[in-house]
């Protein structure tokens, strides 16, 4: 039978490991602890205490996070009646939206390698050039091709 630790054990790693791949795709390490945290949240958000006794970080370690979280719409603050302290939760529907953003960043990289290629005369920039050129090519076609599904798949 399944105890009371072995559930926090497994939730402690399940919040580590989630916490890593969001690190792995650019998130510094203490945003990336709490936007696990509150996306394995039981309930609908965390209060700010929660966040602090769970993932062991100060209060100004939870206030730098939600700022960056807050500011990019990933979570958002909402009031608990009766409470004074703050609460927090996962903005949803919104990844969509945020990859979008990052796609428009790979094309416009394109462009610009693009662009260097026509203008610099080293050869072996040239030839660094036309490689990040030839990858986010490729990558703008695929993901805009994986946009366009995500969008239909919203849709229906």
């Amino acid at each position: 039978m399944e105890t009371r630790d072995d559930r926090e054990q497994r939730r402690a790693a399940t919040l580590d490991k989630l916490a890593g791949t969001l690190e792995q795709a650019g998130f510094p390490h203490g945003i990336a602890r709490v936007y696990a945290a509150l996306t394995l949240a039981e309930g609908e958000g965390m209060a700010t205490s929660e966040l602090i006794e769970e993932l062991g970080i100060s209060k100004a370690s939870i206030s730098n996070a939600m700022q960056f979280l807050v500011g990019t719409r990933l979570a958002e603050r909402y009031r608990v009646r009766g409470s004074r302290e703050a609460h927090y939760r996962i903005v949803e529907g919104v990844w969509g939206e945020i990859l979008s953003k990052k796609f428009a960043a790979i094309s416009q990289t394109r462009r610009l390698a693009e662009e260097a290629m026509n203008e610099v005369e080293s050869p072996h920039a040239r030839r660094r050039l036309a490689e990040l050129h030839e990858a986010y090519a490729f990558f703008e076609t695929e993901f805009a091709d994986a946009a366009r599904r995500w969008t239909e798949r919203k849709s229906r």
